[in-house]
């Protein structure tokens, strides 16, 4: 009587164990599936915005952004002073320390000053 109920229990530790693994893999899977949902949804967005900035007439994409356009207008005195106080190598680096700031602020746990 007693192998009969041992054997039953292994069965059933069998099916729990194989319950238990089907739990993780289906979990696993549906974890991958949101990520790349998530992902799919950005890049669509990010399509999205770039379709809509490449649309508008006289914007071409990021042209805005491009500060060479601005600096070329100054008189050349003064560029060539603004380039020999290194300013765009300052600009480079503070531009630097802000990006590291706000991808310190993601992170939990290491709000540093704020």
């Amino acid at each position: 009587m007693g192998l009969f109920f041992t054997a039953i229990l292994a069965k059933l530790v069998a099916v729990a164990t194989w319950f238990g693994a089907l739990f993780v893999s289906v979990f696993a899977a549906l974890w991958l599936m949101g990520t790349d949902l998530v992902c799919w949804m950005l890049e669509g967005f990010l399509g999205l915005i770039q379709t809509i900035l490449s649309a508008l007439p006289g914007v071409d994409g990021f042209a805005l952004l491009n500060t060479a356009q601005y600096i070329s207008g100054l008189p050349a005195d003064l560029v060539n002073m603004l380039g020999l106080c290194r300013v765009g190598e300052c600009m480079a680096i503070l531009l630097a320390a802000i990006l590291i700031k706000l991808t310190l602020q993601i992170i939990p746990f290491t709000r540093l000053g704020s």
